[in-house]
């Protein structure tokens, strides 16, 4: 199990999320009000098939972050998240690690501008 916080870095910013719902054994969510007008939710959840090699295993981490204007009310959600999945067997953590690492080298802003940009 992960701790009861975990540390997330937004522009340059540390911000600490506290674990706000764990009763799945298999997800869990942490949440931080950061201001008035925006907060952030980290959802971590892992989809284990009964029987290995059968199905997928997936593992997503998502996070979701609210702006309010100063009324309290909801102006736009904006969301990001990575899954880590293997088709057949057991993944590998190394693999996947670098997998992740490839993706988020690749995320410059340069490149993540042509994606908002709907160009593929």
């Amino acid at each position: 199990m992960l701790g009861t916080t975990i540390a997330i870095t937004v522009n340059a910013v540390a911000k600490t999320l506290k674990r706000v719902s764990d009763a799945d054994p298999f997800s869990a969510t942490y949440f931080l009000a950061d201001s008035a007008t925006r907060d952030y939710t980290l959802t971590i959840k892992h989809t284990v098939p009964k029987t290995r090699g059968v199905s997928k295993e997936s593992h997503l981490v998502r996070l979701d972050v609210n702006d309010f204007d100063t009324d309290g009310v909801l102006i736009r959600t904006q969301s990001f998240w990575t899954v880590g999945e293997c088709s057949v067997g057991r993944q590998l953590s190394v693999d996947l690690n670098y997998f992740a690492q490839a993706i988020q080298g690749w995320a410059t802003t340069t490149n993540y501008g042509y994606v908002l940009d709907r160009d593929s």
